[in-house]
């Protein structure tokens, strides 16, 4: 069967309050990512739309998170912050300006610190629905048509669909729902992005080159806070050696995705560039205590999904960086109310984060750049390419 009943109603079924402060340690833990995650994907801030209030808020936790663990401010006028101007869907102005949050880890090379390895995420969701829904039954009738999209009748789908929504009836009434959580898409790449930073930061050693931490607005409504970034880049374009995405690495599961489980990881762009970073990234998971059984099935020529035009790596790419995005992948939840933190795999999401730690900083600790092997973009605004 596609998914259990636990799978859909684990019993912390509904978002619990925002927390006043998150504790965490220097390490990357599943505890420390579960505890941010459910401040930043909480009810409150109402789906993170870019330049709403609540975007506004996790922007502010983000810097101050930064400002924490010992980061360098690298955003405008000596602070964290980089504002982005943009127009929202519909063609209006954003009611709080959004803002990409930067700050930068300084390597202990003399000389190489002045180029960067950039880890980035994005902070922005799609906000609130105009109409509430059943969380319960819109749960159930995602799974059941990713179970019909796999091959299972219509019959048995519907069976499975009806005795699910029964057994969740049983245990708590229906529950009106109108908000984009975003606690996979793109929370789980958020709150990764400052397990990071607070654990290199922590680490007695520090990388000889730079490590450039930026939170990313905007990308749901075209990735216009990477776009604006890498057109007006706070530190020169051409001292960023790599760049590291995470969004949605929060899922996986063989109920989320096919072939998924414990070891599924998507890497798109990884040699569009660079057939060296690509053997490195292969190099860095081949040590890691599980390693990973990377999918490049997105990353093909012309694939209908179009991953390669559509997160944050390509402002990158389209400069000729070189840049890989990390994924564990599509699931019935996404962009939906039901993404929900419950229902994140908090120790895949941890393994994740500490394989993305480990591959920056051994592009970091280099003797010399990625080597640049594939043409790049002769003209970084020209239309995306999948």
């Amino acid at each position: 069967m596609l998914a259990s009943l636990a799978l859909l109603s684990p019993l912390a079924g509904a978002q619990s309050a925002p927390a006043a402060a998150v504790a965490t340690t220097a390490a990357i833990s599943a505890a420390d990512l579960r505890a941010r995650l459910y401040l930043i994907a909480d009810d409150s801030l109402r789906g993170r739309l870019a330049g709403s209030a609540g975007d506004s808020v996790v922007t502010a936790y983000i810097a101050s998170e930064f400002a924490r663990v010992g980061l360098t401010p690298g955003g405008e006028d000596g602070g964290y912050f980089q504002t982005v101007h943009f127009r929202v869907r519909g063609g209006g102005e954003p009611a709080v300006p959004a803002r990409n949050v930067i700050g930068i880890l300084r390597g202990s090379d003399p000389v190489l610190r002045n180029e960067y390895v950039v880890i980035s995420a994005h902070n922005d969701h799609v906000g609130v629905a105009r109409h509430a829904v059943d969380h319960d039954s819109l749960r159930v009738s995602n799974f059941a048509a990713a179970m019909r999209k796999r091959g299972a009748s219509s019959s048995a789908a519907k069976a499975w669909a009806g005795h699910a929504l029964d057994s969740l009836r049983a245990l708590r009434p229906p529950r009106a729902d109108s908000i984009y959580n975003g606690a996979d898409d793109d929370g789980s790449g958020t709150v990764s992005l400052l397990e990071i930073a607070e654990a290199m930061t922590a680490a007695p050693q520090k990388p000889k080159r730079s490590i450039i931490f930026i939170s990313h607005t905007a990308e749901e409504e075209g990735l216009y806070g990477s776009a604006w970034f890498t057109d007006h880049p706070t530190v020169p374009i051409d001292s960023l050696v790599t760049e590291l995405d995470m969004d949605m690495v929060g899922r996986g599961s063989p109920a989320d995705v096919e072939h998924g489980g414990p070891a599924y990881l998507e890497l798109i762009g990884t040699r569009r560039l660079s057939t060296e970073l690509g053997d490195v990234a292969e190099r860095v998971d081949a040590t890691e205590p599980l390693p990973f059984k990377f999918n490049y099935a997105f990353d093909a020529p012309g694939d209908k999904e179009e991953y390669y035009c559509r997160a944050d790596h390509y402002s990158y790419a389209r400069y000729g960086i070189p840049s890989i995005n990390f994924s564990r992948g599509d699931h019935p939840d996404y962009h939906q109310v039901t993404d929900e933190p419950q229902y994140i795999d908090y120790d895949a999401m941890a393994r994740v984060a500490t394989y993305v730690r480990d591959l920056a900083l051994t592009i970091a600790n280099l003797d010399h750049r990625v080597v640049v092997d594939k043409p790049k973009q002769q003209d970084p605004h020209a239309e995306c390419v999948q």
